[in-house]
């Protein structure tokens, strides 16, 4: 297997996130290729560490406003709504 490939699978690698084939492959190419196993311990602890983060809620009003500006499957536009914040208020 490539560089190439194998970076391009890491992020699913590290998240057992594909075949025993796959898994095999990246496995013996990181056995073999420095780069690639220095670029694969960068990523995973990158990952650990943002794991280990608190997690960080967002204000109400803003789940609001994104939610609103999502199309709907009507085709019909969203009915602005009030966020309490002097956001857009229903006429």
């Amino acid at each position: 297997m490539h560089c190439r490939k194998v970076l391009e699978l890491l992020p699913k690698f590290i998240e057992n996130d594909f075949s025993e084939s796959e898994r095999a492959a990246v496995e013996a190419h990181l056995k073999e290729c420095e780069a690639c196993r220095l670029e694969f311990e960068a990523m995973a602890q990158l990952v650990e560490t943002l794991e280990s983060l608190p997690p960080i809620g967002v204000p109400r009003s803003f789940k609001e406003a994104v939610m609103s500006a999502l199309p709907h499957k009507s085709g019909k536009p969203p009915i602005p709504r009030s966020n309490g914040n002097g956001g857009p208020k229903c006429r």
